[in-house]
């Protein structure tokens, strides 16, 4: 079976970057921060590379066979069964990640603007949108996002230029202490919740109009979300400082607490609240619909239209269970990065080489 929409290279560029920024634009910064406190900035620059060339392989295993998916590939070069077994992990994995993301909106909401609110009403109206989003399909998405992009770019725009005033370099000093072994260490997060969260996108490229030009388009859409972060690491430690940017659960929704121009443009955490609610939901409404797709694709139906609503049942349900508290959930940076290196990293290695030995079997 095969996505029966297709998307231009612009949309799909901006799926990469919506993906990238996604739920990172609120929680990353206080993460490499933590461990490399005034030189998390470096640390994020350091992923940034990284990341990138997790994309170029990425787009290097998607090449391979564009007009297929990476749940159909992958049982061409490993065999039905053991090529169905890694579709089913990979679809296991799309599934947490999505009953994570739908947590993480709750625990947000919760914490921050809706106290008295159960968080299982806020999941039950945030999987409901996802579902509607699900049945409209990934071409309704890519220009839901394609809309909404100007108003991203211009809000981000406001938010850095306003925080100008507040900046203090000292808060970067002193340079490069602890050595480059925690520098590192924040580094891994970086690289991982940004752009490994991206191997989603080989089950889209196939729906892209012009396959020859899918790696500059997804380059330039992870390029730019990394950069967004990156910024955002960097003026949470310049406005906030070091310590309050890494005690901070949200330091991007603190920074723009700090905006005050003349007691009357302030307030902007709510617009802020409003920009990561949409690149998450953009993020999250890809993420169901490829767990769809792949899943239909696995156990061979014709269709994955159907499966929307008992998967949103299954996700409000999952949500509650990933963890116990707020604190207990964020304790999963510890180990999340290694989950998505797996399928970004490990599995388009294993793509790449079983592609490589099956050619050369027949060239003998």
């Amino acid at each position: 079976m095969k996505m029966n929409v297709m998307i231009s290279g612009r949309q799909f560029a901006l799926l990469a970057a919506y993906i990238s920024i996604g739920d990172s634009m609120l929680v990353l910064p206080s993460i490499p921060t933590s461990a490399a406190k005034q030189n998390g900035w470096v640390s994020a620059l350091i992923g940034l590379c990284a990341g990138l060339l997790v994309v170029w392989l990425l787009s290097a295993v998607g090449r391979l066979y564009p007009r297929l998916t990476l749940v159909q590939y992958v049982e061409k070069l490993f065999g039905k069964w053991p090529g169905k077994l890694v579709s089913l992990c990979f679809i296991s994995y799309l599934f947490l990640s999505l009953a994570t993301h739908t947590r993480e909106i709750g625990d947000f909401m919760t914490t921050q603007m809706m106290p008295e609110t159960p968080i299982q009403a806020i999941h039950i109206m945030y999987v409901g949108i996802l579902v509607m989003a699900a049945r409209l399909g990934m071409e309704t998405i890519a220009r839901t996002g394609e809309f909404f992009f100007a108003f991203l770019l211009l809000f981000l725009m406001v938010f850095f230029l306003f925080l100008i005033p507040d900046m203090k370099i000292n808060h970067l000093l002193p340079f490069w202490e602890g050595g480059l072994k925690p520098i590192i260490r924040g580094s891994i997060t970086m690289t991982a919740y940004p752009f490994m969260e991206l191997a989603v996108l080989l089950m889209v490229m196939p729906s892209v109009r012009k396959p020859e030009a899918v790696r500059s388009h997804f380059l330039r859409g992870a390029l730019f979300g990394g950069t967004v972060l990156l910024v955002i690491i960097l003026l949470s430690i310049l406005v906030l400082g070091p310590d309050y940017a890494m005690r901070s659960m949200y330091p991007s929704y603190a920074l723009a607490k700090k905006i005050d121009v003349g007691n009357f443009f302030q307030r902007l955490e709510v617009l802020l609240a409003f920009m990561w609610l949409l690149t998450s939901f953009i993020k999250s409404a890809v993420y169901f619909n490829v767990l769809q797709i792949a899943l239909a694709q696995m156990a061979g139906l014709r269709s994955e239209k159907g499966m929307e609503l008992p998967f949103g049942m299954l996700l409000v349900f999952f949500a509650l269970l990933v963890s116990s508290n707020i604190i207990d959930f964020h304790e999963v940076d510890q180990y999340w990065p290694y989950m998505d290196m797996t399928f970004s990293v490990i599995l388009p290695l294993a793509v790449l080489a079983a592609y490589g030995t099956r050619r050369a079997a027949r060239r003998r």
